[in-house]
């Protein structure tokens, strides 16, 4: 509501305008209605908090309204447009000021918990985690029915982006970063 303040306009309009179209992301799109096209239909689990399970869009409909995540993550996008973002954003093509950036990694240890293990950390909104691959950015999500996972190796200028049309995790087999780590095996040099 500060943004949308500050700039006089719908914040969605604000992000097309200084991020989605700039930097190309063509196929990130508001969640601002209950029909969202393009989008693959999604399955939830049984431990679903918002009290359904299965099918998440009936008659081309989400079954709730994903407006409630508005600035809290409120868009869907694909893959691509997902590695575009982070590779832009760890790069620092996203803010105008580099203090900016080096503000959002300057994390706090984060030894356990979920996102934690040894040498992790978080930041204003990322995971700074060790790789084979060398360090790490990047971070998961979750809507009912989906999952994602990115993550960018600043030594090699690579993002990898992943994502699953279900948050039944014993349907995936493994983690997201195991996924994301069977992509940087093919695509990037282990760390010596």
């Amino acid at each position: 509501m500060v943004a949308e303040k500050a700039a006089g306009k719908p914040l969605y309009d604000e992000v097309r305008r200084r991020l989605l179209v700039p930097l190309k992301l063509e196929r990130t799109v508001p969640c601002d209605r209950r029909v969202i096209p393009g989008l693959v239909q999604g399955y939830a689990g049984p431990a679903n908090p918002l009290g359904y399970e299965g099918r998440t869009i009936l008659d081309g409909k989400f079954v709730i309204n994903p407006q409630m995540e508005w600035a809290g993550g409120g868009v869907a996008s694909t893959p691509e447009d997902l590695a575009r973002w982070a590779k832009a954003l760890y790069e620092g093509k996203v803010f105008r000021k580099p203090e900016t950036l080096a503000a959002m990694l300057a994390g706090v240890d984060t030894p356990t918990g979920r996102g934690g293990g040894k040498g992790s950390k978080y930041g204003l909104g990322v995971q700074m985690r060790e790789s084979p691959w060398g360090p790490s950015y990047g971070h998961g999500g979750w809507f009912p029915g989906y999952r994602t996972e990115v993550e960018y190796f600043p030594d090699h200028k690579v993002a990898v982006a992943v994502m699953f049309n279900t948050d039944i995790g014993r349907s995936l087999k493994k983690g997201l970063r195991g996924y994301i780590a069977d992509v940087a095996e093919v695509v990037l040099p282990a760390k010596k």
